[in-house]
């Protein structure tokens, strides 16, 4: 019997271990006493290939399960491979589900869902983000690999790692039960299969190897099965058939043939077996077909005591022959073959599954195979078979001689291919075409690229051929790509005018001492094509590997990044730098560990932050840094600027970092520049006999994004649309390297960190970005023309008597230096830039005295959080409110409830607009910028004007009392309040649309901005003339109507001594009423200076952010018919109004008693609803109506 921690693939693959000589002769007799013993385990089971087939797994539900035959062994590590296909969108979906026998939590398996997955190993769950969603209708491939030795879990998606995550399993479990695409448990020994997360979907190519692949591996593998699980019917057992799909395509050369056969011949020793099956597979196959190895059971194997059918399952009876007797005799064969050209595994199954099982006779001797017992796997790598006593079954050994250096020879083919037809994917025919034509001669085509530019078939490539005669390989090439290849669909070839063949000599890779987080490995030359192997430094049971290919660009032999996924790291904190030095050779690889252990956030010790500095100053010390390099090196200190470490300290250090940076960096042309989050820099190679000074600005820039940075080969005296610029002049020139000595270069540098650069007092802020400019190697000041200096301010300095001081960095200064003000003077400034002149080169910002600040950056941030909470619950309640009056019709039946509905339309639009508008302005979209200005600036108004309507009505219905019919009364009030904004909005968009846009477009400086995005009214004089104007003027007729109609109240009050008033306390809700209906508390900016300016912008903000909710307080909330109406229609029981029916009726009676013609101006005290909602109890008085 098999035990069970052993592998239950039949044609396990006895060449996987094939690098670990130590430990391959076990492997091998231990696999291949699994092949002699595997019909018990997956015995009485077809052999079929499930290769080019898929499960489908969509309605009607169909099951796919691991074969009970079949038996998962308990792995320290492991590699599973699975693709699939999603033909229906689920919000989760299954991959595969591993579990123990009688365990609900899964042992190993895959779920997903639009955005994520979900990874299980040893009962432990682990979230995955996906970079990208996972179209329908597309295959995806997802691999998991793992060993208890790495302790590291990696997930690969489309042959990409994706993450990597800890685990502290030490092995899988064995003996569990595996389902495709549908998660499962056992109830009572039932398999029970669990809905909701299926995979609506197709799945092909399950397979488990019992060792952990690296990220290469997986890729070269891809046609390869696996060792614990294949993907063959022995090992599943599924409710209905695999479909064959002619898109599974997978083309692969070396496999595994495991049958039992029939030799029928007169008595041979064991010796003369593998000649005959040499000979019957050299008949069989011909040339495309080669031998690689043969192994040959002795007939006394228990093997053929449990066949599976036919009279290979007799036992074989022992008996004496004569010499001249014909025996027939049966034997367990393993034969590893080569095919050429490569094709598909499922084609390759099937021939050899045909041929072999025909009878062979050639000489007397008859060879059969047995249909059910051939088994054609895929395989890595064949193993180097020696000659072995004939008396043994001794499993076939890997040679341990030294590998043989391979003698290729390479070459570049450019041609235009003839096909007599019209294709469609031309590039797949062509390079089958190749294929077939090539690899049958010992050649391989590498890096095949269309060319259609030069011809519609034009291609070119390059060959690998196993040969050392240049000119008759040359020859061979070209005759067999200008012979014509003729199938039954085309006919292709080169034209003969039209082929180019040439040899090239791409060299080798050389010897290369890296340096990585996972050990110092010394790479040894390698050939093209080839692949070399080292131990892992840390971890030294495991190997590294390093591809050499050949780069289809240039010809020439380059190395590509290693494969360290089996290897521990030896480097795994900052701390670790310590012991690793720089050389001009490892430079690269030590950015590169920098780069990985200093993250975007990264928190950051002072200790810590000194060795990343110093390590990289060493880098850029050694030799001179290329673009790439460079690159990588402003990517980190990007990096650093966002880290959580204290930088006050190493400001001198870290710009002094850049600017050695900008001198040493090599580049081709005049100019290179390299930008990350919050960090540029600029390179100029001067030419000095044509410079007309230089400019050199940011144009936009966004919190943790890369600026937008341009350049200008001239003196602009005011660079339009700058956050940031800096202008040259010309006598610039007077400090150029004399006699062509060297070529200036100029460098600029821009920075978005305030925390970079300490500020020299708690009043003195620095408010603005930091941009330098720096000539190499040279010191420049005292210039006769300034440098000009343009900053915009981070933040508005709505106080124009504060103090802006133009500043540079002193790096002279004692405690690591500080700004300084000498040689530069503020030349102009508003609210939003500084321009500065001064006369020498190096760091400047722009200093803000913000203890005269009118209001402070952090009274700032809490306005804006009271704004949007205000506005946000103002939303709310108008919402409500307008649900109210909009429900309940007898609420709706005078003027003003109209009027309120329209007003409170209008508020609601403007606070969801306002809310909103910042999101819509990150976009950094013109067209829907200036959109969303228009709809805020339109609703601003609309609100205003309903505003000025209802002090109109009431001043309509209790001053300037008059029963005079006005037909259309609310229609007219609509077209006013709705249409005036309207036509003010058109009109500003028809002269001029660019009055709208966002607050950092950058194309204007004017005290309308702010350093927040914000899409508004961008021109000054729009702004005034078509929002200021227009809301004083409302405001000025609001307070006037106001007071007037207090007065009109006090005279009704004081006409009506009976009346019920409840003194002050009714006065002052009037009062607070209408000055939220007319928005008198809009008033408060206008008054809001000097000592008082905070206070009041905090009061106004409260107020105005919330003056909907005031409205819902005052004229819903309090409102007594509106409470009714509410008991009416939502309470139920005692809270539900006893006198419904008798109101209702008296309600009704009343509406078609005061019927009328007249316009309906009603009391202020009346009891429905009016121009003063009703306040409390008090508030009804006996002022007779005006009925309409």
């Amino acid at each position: 019997m098999v035990n069970h921690s052993q592998k239950c693939a039949t044609g396990s693959d006895p060449h996987g271990q094939s690098w670990k000589m130590d430990s391959v002769r076990v492997h091998l007799f231990t696999i291949v006493w699994i092949w002699i013993a595997s019909p018990h385990i997956c015995s009485g089971s077809s052999n079929s290939s499930f290769w080019g087939k898929k499960a489908t797994l969509v309605r009607p539900p169909c099951h796919w399960q691991l074969s009970n035959q079949c038996v998962v062994p308990e792995l320290e590590e492991l590699s599973v491979c699975v693709t699939i296909q999603r033909e229906i969108h689920t919000s989760e979906w299954t991959a595969f589900d591993y579990k123990q026998r009688g365990q609900i939590k899964t042992e190993l398996g895959l779920v997903g869902s639009e955005r994520q997955l979900t990874v299980w190993l040893f009962k432990v769950e682990h979230k995955v983000n996906l970079t990208e969603s996972l179209t329908l209708h597309h295959w995806h491939t997802f691999c998991l690999t793992w060993s208890a030795k790495s302790k590291q879990l990696r997930l690969y998606v489309n042959a990409s790692r994706l993450a990597e995550l800890p685990t502290d399993g030490s092995r899988l479990a064995g003996n569990g039960m595996l389902t495709l695409g549908v998660s499962h448990s056992m109830l009572g020994g039932v398999m029970d299969y669990e809905t909701g997360k299926e995979l609506m979907g197709n799945a092909t190519l399950f397979r488990m190897w019992g060792r952990e692949l690296g990220e290469d591996e997986l890729t070269d593998l891809r046609c390869v099965d696996g060792d614990v699980v294949s993907w063959t019917k022995r090992h599943w057992d599924p409710d209905c058939q695999p479909v064959p799909d002619s898109s599974l395509i997978c083309e692969w050369t070396k496999y595994k043939i495991d049958m039992n056969v029939s030799i029928k011949s007169k008595p041979v020793v064991t010796g003369m077996l593998k000649a005959i099956v040499q000979k019957w597979f050299e008949d069989t196959f011909h040339s495309n077909v080669s031998v690689h190895g043969i192994f040959i059971s002795s007939t006394s194997s228990s093997r053929w005591l449990q066949g599976t059918g036919d009279d290979f399952g007799e036992q074989v009876k022992e008996r004496r022959v004569s010499s001249n007797e014909r025996t027939e005799k049966r034997y367990a064969c393993l034969v590893y073959v080569e095919v050429m050209p490569k094709a598909d595994v499922l084609a390759v199954q099937e021939e050899v599954q045909k041929r072999l099982t025909l009878q062979y006779d050639h000489g007397g001797v008859v060879v059969k195979a047995h249909p059910a017992s051939i088994n054609v796997i895929s395989i890595e790598a064949f193993p180097n078979v020696t000659e072995r006593p004939s008396s043994t079954a001794d499993p076939p050994t890997l040679s341990t001689s030294p590998t043989t250096v391979r003698q290729d020879t390479f070459y570049r083919v450019h041609l235009n291919a003839s096909i007599n037809v019209t294709v469609i994917k031309s590039a797949d025919i062509i390079k089958n075409w190749l294929n077939v034509k090539l690899n049958p001669q010992s050649m391989t085509v590498l890096n095949f690229e269309m060319n259609p530019d030069l011809h519609k078939y034009g291609c070119t490539f390059q060959v690998q051929a196993n040969s050392l005669n240049i000119s008759e390989t040359t020859h061979l090439i070209y005759s067999l790509l200008t012979e014509a290849y003729i199938t039954d669909a085309m006919s292709i070839q080169a034209l003969p005018g039209h082929i180019n063949i040439s040899h090239i000599a791409p060299g080798s890779c050389p010897d290369h001492l890296q340096q990585t987080l996972y050990g110092l490995y010394d790479w040894p030359r390698t050939e093209p094509e080839d692949r070399a192997t080292l131990l892992c430094e840390k971890n030294s049971r495991d190997q590294a590997t390093r591809s050499c290919k050949l780069d289809g660009m240039t010809d020439k032999a380059m190395w590509k990044r290693p494969d360290l996924s089996l290897c521990k790291r030896t480097v795994d904190d900052i701390t670790d730098l310590d012991k690793v030095n720089v050389t001009a050779n490892n430079s690269g690889e030590i950015v590169d560990m920098i780069g990985s252990l200093v993250g975007n956030g990264t928190d950051l010790s002072d200790s810590q932050l000194d060795t990343v500095l110093d390590k990289l100053d060493d880098v850029v010390s050694v030799s001179p840094v290329p673009p790439g390099l460079a690159g990588n090196i402003v990517e980190i200190i990007s990096n650093v600027l966002h880290s959580k470490a204290d930088l006050a300290s190493f400001t001198n250090k870290i710009l002094r970092l850049t600017d050695s940076v900008g001198d040493t960096m090599n580049f081709d042309g005049e100019a290179h520049n390299i930008t990350a989050p919050s960090l540029a820099l600029q390179l100029v190679t001067i030419n000095s006999n044509h410079f007309q000074g230089l400019t050199f600005g940011v144009s936009s820039f966004t919190n943790n994004n890369s600026p937008e940075i341009f350049m200008n080969k001239t003196f602009v005296e005011k660079p339009q649309g700058a956050v940031a610029a800096i202008s040259l002049p010309v006598v610039l020139e007077n400090f150029f390297p004399r006699n062509n000595t060297a070529t200036p270069r100029i460098q600029f540098q821009f920075y978005d960190s305030a925390v970079l650069f300490k500020n020299p007092s708690d009043t003195m802020k620095l408010n603005s970005y930091v941009v330098s400019a720096s000539m190499t190697n040279v010191n420049v000041s005292n210039l006769q023309q300034p440098i000009i200096i343009t900053l915009r301010h981070l933040n508005r300095v709505q106080n124009q008597d504060q103090p802006i001081l133009c500043v540079y960095w002193d790096f002279t200064k004692s405690n690591g230096g500080g700004w300084e003000s000498q040689g530069c003077k503020t030349e102009s400034t508003d609210g939003f830039q500084t321009t500065c002149h001064c006369d020498h080169l190096t760091h400047f910002g722009v200093l803000l005295d913000v203890s005269k600040a009118e209001i402070s950056t952090e009274d700032e941030e809490i306005l804006t959080i009271i704004s949007y909470l205000g506005c946000g619950l103002s939303s709310i309640f108008l919402g409500v409110t307008l649900v109210t009056y909009l429900a309940f019709e007898k609420l709706r039946q005078d003027y003003p409830s109209k009027i309120l509905i329209n007003l409170s339309l209008a508020l609601l639009g403007l606070n969801l607009v306002f809310l909103l508008n910042s999101w819509f302005a990150s976009f950094g979209s013109r067209g829907v910028c200036v959109s969303v200005a228009a709809i805020q600036h339109f609703f601003v108004l609309a609100s205003f004007m309903w505003m000025g309507l209802e002090a109109l009505h009431m001043y309509f219905a209790l001053v300037k009392v008059f029963n005079t019919y006005v037909p259309s009364y609310i229609l007219k009030f609509c077209v006013l309040g709705w249409g005036i904004p309207a036509v003010i909005i058109i009109l500003i968009l028809a002269i001029d649309r660019d009055v709208y846009g966002s607050s950092l477009d950058g194309e204007t400086q004017d005290p309308l901005k702010d350093s927040s995005p914000f899409c508004w009214v961008q021109n000054e004089t729009a702004f005034y003339v078509s929002v200021m104007s227009f809301i004083l003027l409302v405001l000025l007729c609001n307070i006037t109507v106001f007071g007037v109609v207090l007065v009109q109240i006090r005279r009704m009050q004081a006409n009506k001594p009976t009346s019920n008033t409840s003194g002050l306390l009714h006065d002052l809700r009037v009062v607070a009423s209408l000055t939220f209906l007319l928005g008198l508390t809009w008033i408060l900016p206008f008054f809001s200076w000097g000592p008082v300016h905070t206070p009041f912008m905090y009061l106004f903000s409260i107020l105005n952010s919330l003056q909907g909710f005031f409205i819902f307080i005052f004229h819903c909330l309090m409102k007594e018919n509106v409470q009714k109406q509410w008991r009416i229609h939502l309470c139920c029981g005692p809270l539900r109004p006893g006198d419904y029916s008798e109101w209702s009726r008296s309600m009704t009676g009343a509406v078609r008693g005061g019927h009328s013609r007249l316009v309906h101006f009603p009391s202020v005290k009346s009891e429905d609803t009016s121009s003063i909602r009703k306040i409390s109890d008090s508030s009804t008085s006996g002022v007779s109506q005006i009925n309409a």
